[in-house]
């Protein structure tokens, strides 16, 4: 069971730092777009013969020493970053967990900047190499059907993966957001409380249950006991959940200022 209870604390601990790290997600996907952009000028320039506009005699060149660089690295940089995000991520990662079960050291955070550079690093080579081909093809070489075929043909095929993807968690969200069962309740902020969000009131952090309550009412002069719901702010108590404030009264209690927690409320930087 402790086994189970650490690799969990592990595992949120992870996505928390993947949450946090914003900023080098804003730098790759920076590089992406850039990357992006050079590869349409080069099929423009290729395939339409539009320069731009671009003075060919003051276009700059790249050192020789830094061009055998990036036909003898940057395939096989580009194809192992693919193939670490398709397989060698979910590998690494269970080891790393085994490893920070088994020794009290924390590798993750060794992990995730290793990554972060293998990844900002692989994409900035890659971007210069682009670079470099859309400067030899505005001087007339034919890049894409001669040595670098492979590094294109890549290229627009993890294009083509990550339009897919978009599509499917753009159409994954919006049947997420449709399903959402929200309350008829709202908090200080005029937001509206959903079932599954977490609030905080009088400063403690409770989640939202809607459980049953029985209720006396006459029919012709016959007591009976009827069943209706009620949603409820509750603690989980090892793993029981129990009725504690009525969520109707926590809204109406101005007192006690409810409000929605979103992530990253009360952390600290």
């Amino acid at each position: 069971m402790w086994l189970y209870s650490e690799v969990k604390e592990i595992v949120n601990d992870v996505k928390k730092i993947g949450k946090d790290n914003i900023e080098t997600k804003k730098i790759v996907d920076l590089l992406k777009i850039v990357s992006f952009l050079v590869v349409c000028a080069t099929f423009i320039v290729q395939y339409c013969k539009f320069m731009f506009g671009i003075n060919v005699e003051v276009l700059p060149t790249f050192p020789i020493f830094l061009n055998q660089f990036l036909d003898k690295y940057t395939y096989i940089l580009f194809l192992g970053l693919i193939i670490y995000k398709v397989v060698g991520y979910a590998i690494l990662r269970y080891l790393v967990i085994n490893i920070e079960t088994q020794v009290n050291i924390k590798v993750f955070p060794v992990f995730n900047t290793a990554e972060d550079i293998f990844e900002m690093g692989t994409i900035f080579i890659l971007l210069l190499k682009l670079s470099n081909n859309l400067f030899l093809c505005i001087h007339g070489a034919d890049v894409i059907k001669n040595a670098d075929k492979k590094i294109y043909l890549l290229y627009l095929i993890c294009c083509f993966c990550l339009f897919v993807n978009w599509l499917y968690i753009k159409n994954k969200n919006y049947w997420y957001f449709a399903d959402i069962r929200y309350t008829p309740f709202f908090d200080c902020n005029n937001k509206r409380i959903a079932q599954n969000d977490s609030v905080i009131y009088y400063g403690r952090l409770y989640s939202i249950y809607l459980l049953d309550v029985e209720e006396h009412s006459v029919f012709i002069e016959e007591k009976r006991k009827c069943r209706k719901k009620e949603w409820y702010l509750s603690k989980s108590n090892g793993g029981i959940i129990c009725k504690e404030i009525l969520l109707e009264d926590a809204v109406r209690d101005e007192k006690g200022k409810i409000k929605v927690y979103e992530y990253g409320m009360g952390e600290k930087g």
